[in-house]
């Protein structure tokens, strides 16, 4: 039986603040190195965005595109939706991804929901609709598309939001709450944290980078098994006999920007036992906090943590409790790079250059942070970066937790080894 990774959640050069190098040339360079087989289109509706895409890509007899020069790399049209609706007196964001078996049904969604937006502007497409207005109108256009809520625990934009007093996907959704078959976990949650909430037994957990820039490809990913078509990934997502889902690979919760509760301008990080006894306001300024993913789950969760039975085996986290698939908690190569070294941003040229460095050596990121053993890992990336990766991957590293818009802080080394490992890479 097959075994793919796949991101779908992307988005191209067409939207908002993604970079000018997300084009196809470079997804197609880009997506192999990082250890992807399938990948999203991302902004599917977009005409100069399909006119790149059929430019390069074409459709192939498993409904998905291949590249048109070769290659195993395959995609599937996706985009992202956001809906805004009032609620109360407040108004309600939810996010989608959206798939479409192909260019017809693209053709379709455009045509009925191209009154209700502007598919040419270069953003995320916001439509003025229920949530589950939308998914209907959706469906209604192309039975065959898959909806997807994204970001389901971030203030904000997201299903289960304590201001809006979503408690359940009945609440958001309504009547088409039974089409929603999946949810994205997101950058500031992981599978375990889901697993606690009951509303979401049954449902298929999801990961995507949300990636808006080529190094950003693949730091979350699912994993599959069985036919790499269309139809295969909708039986997996439905849960229906066929392709199933392994697991994912998430990005460490605790590094994502909305993980704890916080006030970024007063730069105040409080978790929700702090938050429970000194209140939601910022100590400082007196303004409310942005309450984080981990607090977000909590006020939906019916299990503990400790009812779930969670273990780990070879990486691989599982509850015992739950039939559910496991997942490995990763951290990108660039991230143990910077954090090595104690080079402040993961941007920095010393890190692209050692990053690129360690690209270029035939094994792909996915591989190098997981399966290489540590004597080709020191052949690869050197014995300081392989010393982080396998700290990393034995759970020796701390996470300041990020929050209201502020990415966690990683530490893979004391002070005085991070000094040491540069003086021995300067000298």
């Amino acid at each position: 039986m097959l075994h793919y990774a796949a991101d779908l959640h992307i988005h191209s050069r067409f939207c908002g603040e993604s970079a000018l190098e997300m084009s196809i040339p470079n997804l197609l360079d880009w997506a192999p190195r990082k250890g992807i087989d399938l990948l999203g289109t991302g902004d599917f509706t977009h005409p100069g965005w399909r006119e790149e895409i059929e430019e390069h890509l074409q459709v192939d007899e498993a409904g998905l595109l291949r590249p048109k020069s070769g290659g195993k790399l395959r995609f599937m049209l996706t985009s992202e939706f956001e809906t805004v609706f009032p609620l109360e007196d407040q108004q309600a964001r939810a996010h989608f991804l959206v798939t479409a078996p192909g260019f017809d049904a693209v053709d379709r969604l455009r045509n009925e929901l191209s009154s209700l937006t502007d598919f040419r502007a270069e953003a995320i497409p916001t439509f003025r609709l229920s949530a589950g207005e939308l998914v209907e109108r959706i469906l209604v256009a192309s039975p065959l598309s898959i909806v997807v809520p994204t970001r389901i625990w971030s203030p904000g934009s997201a299903v289960y939001v304590s201001k809006q007093r979503f408690r359940l996907l009945g609440g958001c959704f309504g009547a088409m709450a039974s089409e929603v078959t999946a949810v994205e976990t997101g950058l500031s949650s992981d599978p375990a944290m889901c697993w606690r909430v009951g509303d979401l037994d049954g449902k298929q957990l999801l990961s995507g980078s949300d990636a808006r820039s080529l190094r950003r490809l693949g730091r979350e990913i699912t994993l599959f098994a069985g036919d790499l078509s269309y139809e295969g990934f909708t039986q997996a997502v439905k849960n229906r006999p066929g392709t199933r889902i392994l697991g994912t690979e998430e990005q460490v919760s605790e590094l994502g920007r909305f993980f704890f509760n916080g006030h970024r301008g007063c730069q105040i990080a409080k978790s929700p036992i702090e938050t429970h006894f000194e209140g939601r306001r910022c100590p400082a300024c007196r303004k409310e906090l942005t309450i984080g993913a981990f607090q977000r789950m909590l006020e939906s969760a019916s299990r503990t943590a400790e009812e779930l039975d969670i273990v780990e085996e070879r990486g691989w986290i599982r509850s015992r409790k739950l039939n559910r698939p496991p997942f490995r908690r990763t951290i990108s190569l660039q991230k143990i790079i910077a954090a090595t070294y104690g080079v402040k941003g993961r941007e920095s040229r010393t890190v692209q250059r050692l990053y690129e460095t360690a690209l270029s050596g035939g094994a792909t990121e996915r591989e190098i942070l997981s399966d290489l053993s540590e004597a080709d890992l020191q052949l690869l990336v050197g014995h300081q970066v392989a010393e982080g990766i396998v700290r990393v991957r034995e759970g020796f590293f701390k996470v300041s937790p990020g929050y209201d818009g502020v990415w966690g802080h990683l530490e893979i080394f004391e002070e005085k080894e991070t000094a040491e490992l540069l003086q021995m890479r300067l000298f």
